[in-house]
This record gives structure tokens, sequence and C-alpha cells, in this order.
């Protein structure tokens, strides 16, 4: 219950003071959503690419051999069939693989994620010029992205 009543003190004010709360708490949301994908996008790139340069290791390694020795053969044949069983290694890789990916999705959205916790946890007029900035790099992404203006060859010349 004392995490609803915290979030209820967030959420408290005039309706000007509100719509900037909301407009922070609506920038974060997306940044955290964009930032998940990439984490889960990372983490399977990250992991696979882990898992194949493992894989290939093992499997040159019991492929080649430098002398005719049966019971290095089993050990090598061994050490690869352990590779391609295991999935600690990849269960760890998707790990490090997401906080990369969430980790640099947070970096390349530095400004909205700065006016969006400028908005929510600021009071008075300064909530409300952080909003304000927020809606208008929300108004230049769109502009940006959505009509091409700035963009090079886009419709509008920038």
């Amino acid at each position: 219950m004392k995490i609803l009543s915290s979030i209820g003190k967030v959420f408290k004010g005039t309706p000007g003071q509100l719509l900037a709360k909301a407009s922070g708490a609506a920038g974060l949301g997306i940044v955290a959503y964009d930032a998940n994908h990439i984490g889960k996008v990372q983490a399977d790139l990250y992991a696979s690419e882990k898992d194949a340069a493992a894989t290939s290791y093992y499997t040159n390694n019991a492929m080649y051999s430098t002398n005719m020795s049966k019971f290095e053969a089993g050990i090598k044949n061994k050490a690869l069939q352990m590779q391609l069983d295991q999935g600690w290694r990849r269960f760890i890789n998707l790990g490090v693989g997401y906080v990369k990916g969430f980790t640099s999705m947070l970096v390349e959205h530095v400004v909205p994620l700065g006016l969006g916790i400028g908005a929510l946890f600021t009071k008075g007029k300064v909530a409300k010029g952080f909003a304000g900035g927020l809606g208008i790099y929300a108004a230049y992404t769109v502009l940006k992205n959505f009509f091409g203006w700035g963009t090079p060859g886009g419709p509008i010349k920038g």
C-alpha cells in the first residue's frame, strides 16, 4: 500500500501539473518500451554469437587432431557433446546482451529520458518546462520521422 500512496503523491495538483506529470510518465513509458524491445533483440543476438563461436571452437577441436590418440579424441568429442547440450552459457549471455541493449537504448534516448524524469519528478513551472520540452522533442521526432523534415533526401529539404 505504501507504493500506491507514494504514486498517488506524485500525481497531485492542478490540471496543468497533472498534464506535465502524465507527459513525463508517457515519455518514460515510451523510452522504457523501446529499451526493453532492443534489450530483447540484443540479448538473442549476443547469446547466438557467443554460442556460435563456442560451438565452432569445439567442433574444430573435435575434428582435427595433432596425433592419433583415441583417448584424446574421446575427450574432444565429449567436450563437443557437452557444449551442444549445455544451456547455462546461453542463459548468462542472454542477460548480458539484454543489459547491453537496454542501456544502449537509454543512452540513445537520453534527451526524452531526461525530460521525462524532469517532468515527472519536479514541481511547478519547472515540471511544465520539462513537459513542454518533451512535447517539442516529440513534435520534432514526428516531423523528422513521419514527414521527413530535416533528413537528407526527404520530401521537405532541410
